[in-house]
């Protein structure tokens, strides 16, 4: 995990909105149907819901985050849930607090 890259995946307001979102997504979000939220996360037609775009373009989001490894995906039944991945979180948290030092 490289800082630029971290940098880069939290240039968009969308993408750091998805980030606070799936830090909690039982309280940021209304379960529409079965399985479409769960302790795993939330799938992506909430969260382009709740982010007021597509969902192709929330997929594009998503994947960012994935790739930078700050989201991670559980997939259950037919469904994918993505939620923070805490160690990634923590890492790129880190590698923010070393600009301190």
């Amino acid at each position: 995990m490289k800082l630029s890259d971290v940098a880069a995946a939290l240039s968009s307001d969308v993408r750091i909105n998805i980030l606070r979102w799936l830090k909690d997504p039982q309280a940021e979000f209304v379960s529409e149907r079965e399985g479409d939220l769960s302790e795993h996360g939330a799938c992506l037609s909430l969260i382009a819901a709740k982010a007021g775009i597509s969902v192709p373009t929330a997929s594009r989001h998503i994947e960012r985050l994935i790739q930078v490894g700050l989201v991670k995906t559980t997939r259950i039944r037919p469904w994918n849930f993505h939620a923070v991945d805490a160690e990634g979180l923590d890492r790129a948290l880190r590698l923010f607090d070393e600009l301190r030092d």
